[in-house]
């Protein structure tokens, strides 16, 4: 009697082939996206020659930097750099960035010319025509213009005494804020009158004489009318001529008994 051997169960025949034709599929598709995408690439790659990513920065912010520092910083991150000019600040000192384009913060890509304007430091100030102002005064006009106040000389002058004459730099010219201006105030005309003195008492002549621009110098006495109080008998240089300014008027008094 022949036997046979028993045949596998259909049932398990038919669970292996579904899974084996869905992972075939699984590949299918998955070859087709692959296949795809390399497509996509090599077709981008060849009418766009150049990298799809570009290697982009944020523009940093070099304001208030001096000049050679933000150029240092700016080469470093790849960028270019050029300087476009140059203002006038009150307040950013002179050859700091005072502004920069494209501003700070701002992605572009690397070999992006960044434009930096210079400051130039405050404006220059022009010295005021101070003719004639009183010295108070023209202290006031120096402050509100932005200078101050250096020495005050006095100097001879055909003006009358006590104004401003000129200036050291003269007026017109142009200094940086807060420099120091020099005041020449008028000591009156170089050679004055000399006051007639004959007759005055010794206290009211050296009243009359220090008032005039002189000084008293040397006083001699001599022996007068009895009964005349003391006064002025001589002086040299004699009254109506005219003499330097702070030189000085000898007396000659005389002195009743």
């Amino acid at each position: 009697m022949t036997t046979t051997e028993p045949k596998a169960p259909r049932r398990r025949l038919s669970l292996w082939l579904p899974k084996t034709q869905k992972g075939r599929r699984r590949l299918t598709t998955w070859g087709t996206l692959i296949g795809s995408g390399l497509l996509g690439y090599l077709t981008t790659c060849i009418a766009y020659p150049r990298p799809i990513f570009e290697r982009d920065h944020a523009v940093i912010r070099v304001v208030g930097l001096p000049v050679d520092e933000a150029e240092r910083q700016l080469t470093a991150m790849g960028f270019k750099v050029a300087i476009a000019g140059e203002d006038p600040d009150p307040e950013v000192p002179a050859g700091t960035v005072l502004w920069q384009d494209p501003p700070p913060d701002l992605v572009v890509p690397q070999g992006t010319t960044i434009s930096l304007t210079r400051s130039g430091g405050p404006a220059p100030v022009a010295i005021p025509d101070l003719t004639d102002f009183e010295p108070d005064i023209a202290t006031k006009v120096l402050i509100a213009a932005g200078l101050k106040l250096g020495s005050i000389d006095s100097v001879p002058s055909t003006s009358a005494a006590g104004v401003i004459v000129g200036t050291r730099p003269g007026a017109g010219s142009a200094k940086t804020p807060g420099s120091t201006v020099d005041l020449l105030v008028s000591q009156g005309p170089s050679s004055l009158e000399v006051p007639s003195l004959i007759g005055l008492s010794l206290p009211d002549a050296k009243a009359r004489i220090e008032t005039a621009g002189f000084r008293l110098g040397r006083v001699s006495r001599i022996e007068g009318r009895r009964g005349v109080s003391a006064s002025v008998a001589e002086q040299r240089p004699v009254g109506g001529g005219r003499a330097t300014r702070g030189s000085r008027i000898d007396l000659v008094v005389s002195e009743g008994n």
